[in-house]
């Protein structure tokens, strides 16, 4: 009778630890869940920042083009409205050439960037070149005798063919030239 008292509490165990497996299976479950809507929240708030940076910067520039155009622009009063058109194409006229003669400097600006970024002291040309090879994979001492081994047979052979075809082609030409034979 033990016995059986025995062993039904370890069926009993054993049903309580498969719960216990179970429950902590769903709470990891649900952990997993969390931390991933938690990174995705946080992805999501780091590109509104990025967005909203990248607003801001662009509302600096179009008051720095605003004030810009509003510094050369002189201020007169208004009479009539013809006077005032023709004013006001002038002021559109000067801030188009302003910003054409602003694009060709920021397009010379670009050409003349340019070469200063090839220009490159020796030594940080030596450390890329380190840095790459130390990327290539190279090939065993064996891979490389084995391949070695490889190419010097091939020539030797093409260089045998091409002495044996040689030394014929000369045996022909001096038998019709009447020459002998060597």
């Amino acid at each position: 009778m033990s016995k059986s008292k025995s062993k039904s509490k370890k069926n009993a165990n054993t049903g309580s630890n498969a719960k216990n497996i179970k429950a902590l299976i769903s709470q990891n479950k649900m952990i997993e869940a969390q931390n991933a809507e938690a990174e995705q929240r946080k992805l999501e708030e780091q590109e509104a920042r990025r967005k909203a940076k990248e607003e801001a910067t662009k509302a600096v520039e179009a008051d720095e083009i605003i004030a810009e155009k509003d510094e050369n622009a002189p201020v007169e009063p208004v009479t009539t409205t013809e006077q005032s058109t023709q004013k006001t194409d002038k002021k559109v006229e000067k801030a188009d050439d302003k910003a054409k003669v602003d694009a060709k400097d920021k397009k010379d600006d670009k050409k003349k960037k340019k070469p200063e970024k090839e220009k490159r002291g020796v030594g940080k040309r030596i450390k890329e070149t380190v840095s790459e090879l130390k990327k290539v994979s190279w090939p065993s001492f064996k891979n490389v005798v084995k391949k070695t081994g490889i190419v010097l047979a091939v020539v030797i052979f093409f260089g045998v063919c091409l002495f044996a075809f040689d030394f014929l082609l000369s045996m022909l030409y001096n038998l019709l030239q009447g020459k002998p034979v060597v």
